[in-house]
Parts: C-alpha cells; sequence; structure tokens
C-alpha cells in the first residue's frame, strides 16, 4: 500500500477490509479529476474488479469509532507524499520495526503476530506483512513533525518553557539496603563521590555507573515536570523531582529509589547538563531532539493534526464522498480541540 501511495503522486485509492470492502479515495489535483458515479441510488466511492464500491455499503460497515480509522488512512498518505524516503529514514524504520517484533515476542512470543496485527488494524493496515510499511511511515510521521516544529519552534517551544525542561545524566548503584550498606557497596559509593570531586559527571558516570545510560556518559535524556506524574517514565519520580529543583551544571546528593515489587533498591546521583530549551533543541543527540519535539507535540493542544492539515493543504487533497469527509472532519476538529498529540 505504502509504495503505491508513493508511486501514484496525483491520485491515492486508500482500501481496506472492515467485514467486507472498505474504501474511499481522498487526492485529486484539478487536472485528474474523477466523475461522480451512482450505482442505483448509492453513491459509487470507487469502482474495483469485480464491482463498484458505494457509500451506503461503507457506512453500514463503519463503526462509531471509524472516524479515527479514516484519520490514520488520510494521515498515512498526506505522510507518504509529503516526506521522501531516504536511506536514514530506511534504517530507522528497520530498527523500529525490530524493536516492535522483541517487545511483542517477549509479551507473548507464540502469538506476538496477532499483537501486532491487532495493533495495525487501528492504524488502517491489513496484516502484519504491513509492519514494515507502518515503520516507514511512522518514521516520515516523525520527521514531518520534526521540521514543521523547527520551522516555528521559537512559538511553539514556548508551551514547554514553564515545565523547567532539561537535560539530565545519572549514576545508579544497586544496594542491598540503603541504610545499612555492605563494605562493597560503601567502598562503591566512597569511590563515586571522589572521583566526582575530581572530574566530570560524564567520566564518572562511564567508569562506575550501573545503568545503561554509563555507555553513552550517562546521558538519560530530556525531562520536565511533565515527567513527575509520567507513567512510560523509567525513573523513578523522586529522581526527577530532585533534577527538577537543581539549576544547569548541579548535581543532587544520593537518592534511594526502592522497587517493592521488584524487591530492589538503587541509589541514583542525577546531573543537570542543559535547562536552555533552545540549546536542548540544538543537541547533536537524536534521541534528545525526539524527545523534546514529542513533549512539543503534547504540550500544544492538537500540533501533530495540524502538521498534518498544514501538509495536506499543500497536497491540495480532497475528499469526494460526502458522508466519508464530514466523518473525517469531524474527528479532526476533535483532535484540534482537545487531543495534544494523535500519536
Amino acid at each position: 500500500m505504502g509504495q503505491f501511495l508513493r508511486d501514484n503522486w496525483f491520485v491515492v485509492v486508500i482500501a481496506i477490509v472492515i467485514i467486507g470492502f472498505v474504501s474511499y479515495f481522498i487526492y485529486d489535483s484539478n487536472k485528474y479529476n474523477v466523475s461522480s458515479m451512482k450505482d442505483g441510488d448509492s453513491d459509487v466511492v470507487m469502482s474495483v474488479t469485480g464491482g463498484n464500491v458505494t457509500a451506503d455499503e461503507i457506512y453500514s460497515d463503519l463503526s462509531k469509532d471509524d472516524g479515527e480509522l479514516l484519520y490514520n488512512l488520510y494521515k498515512n498518505a498526506v505522510v507518504s507524499q509529503t516526506v521522501k524516503e531516504t536511506d536514514k529514514i530506511k534504517n530507522d524504520a528497520k530498527t523500529l520495526q525490530d524493536n516492535i517484533v522483541s517487545y511483542a515476542k517477549q509479551q507473548d512470543s507464540d502469538n506476538y503476530e496477532q499483537i501486532i496485527e491487532q495493533e495495525l488494524y487501528a492504524y488502517g493496515y491489513s496484516s502484519y506483512d504491513d509492519l514494515d510499511d507502518y515503520c516507514l511511515e511512522s518514521v516520515k510521521e516523525a520527521q514531518m513533525n520534526e521540521n514543521y516544529v523547527d520551522n516555528h519552534f521559537a512559538s511553539l517551544s514556548k508551551a514547554v518553557v514553564s515545565k523547567k525542561p532539561r537535560t539530565i545524566s545519572i549514576i545508579t548503584m544497586s544496594v542491598s539496603d540503603a541504610s545499612n550498606l555492605t563494605s562493597d557497596e560503601q567502598k562503591k559509593k566512597d569511590n563515586i563521590d571522589s572521583a566526582l570531586q575530581k572530574e566530570s559527571f560524564a567520566k564518572t558516570a562511564t567508569t562506575y555507573s550501573e545503568d545503561t545510560t554509563a555507555s553513552d556518559k550517562g546521558v538519560y535524556g530530556y525531562i520536565d515536570e511533565d515527567d513527575k506524574d509520567s507513567s512510560s517514565s523509567s525513573l523513578d519520580s523522586s529522581v526527577i523531582e530532585a533534577a527538577l529543583k537543581l539549576k544547569k551544571g548541579e548535581t543532587s546528593d544520593w537518592i534511594t529509589v526502592t522497587d517493592s515489587d521488584a524487591g530492589t533498591t538503587t541509589l541514583y546521583k542525577v546531573h543537570v547538563n542543559e535547562t536552555d530549551v533552545n540549546q536542548i533543541h540544538k543537541s547533536k543527540n537524536t534521541t534528545i531532539k525526539r524527545q523534546l519535539l514529542n513533549a512539543i507535540l503534547n504540550d500544544n493542544t492538537g500540533l501533530s493534526t495540524k502538521i498534518v492539515q498544514a501538509n495536506a493543504k499543500k497536497l491540495k487533497i480532497s475528499i469526494k464522498d460526502k458522508t466519508t469527509k464530514k466523518k473525517l472532519n469531524a474527528y479532526i476538529n476533535e483532535q484540534l480541540k482537545g487531543d495534544a498529540s494523535n500519536e
């Protein structure tokens, strides 16, 4: 499907299966108008091998929740035609695909394909075989969003400035009992404290930290006040709260985090690398730039949908079926008003 959309820039035809055939077409230039057709009393949305697909057939199958599905199909078409496919985008898409498969296998190694397939349905894809297309379009969408934010950064970044944006690094060490360290644990803790007096946080983290960030000089990434209550953050709220109280260049005292479920205790040091959102935006660290991008998308209501609409306008997209147009526009308006991101 993705290749078809890319090859046919002048007319996009999207077809999916929901019980029966659910099809609609969304784009043509003035040069390539498609004439209205009738099948009995019903408008023909699309002609396919074996007969016509009518609006009545589509909407007898669509449920009340399919505004989102229509939007995702529409968005896929916009993204596909807006962002060029580069080697970097292909490589990033392959990495994303590998990560998705790996995660799904952790959930259920025997049924991981079905797990992924169910997720793909909601985004307008018909089978597990479309995962590579989904990943490619996801990476291209991220690039489309990044391009837009880069061009409007001064105004869009205002939404995150008040939330204490910053990049941080961490040092961790596991202990059996924070209040009663073993001799080896105490020795390591003292060595870390001593090293921080003589050398950079980055070098100390590389040498001593037990966290996976040690391989990247302890760099954890971007955080702001929203991360305190985020269920997706891998850092305990106490570490985030400590980081938000620090100024650029400052390092926290030791922070004790106990995971009662896992039965583990970890000591943390957190260091603030940067607090200027403009400098964070200029970071050469791709992960940090994407984290800031996501924060901006989340803090500017409806921005991701606005970006899709801005690029759709350039493509001069039109929707032939009135009911489809009404349903899609209603969903888009909801996103612009109340949904910060459709990611």
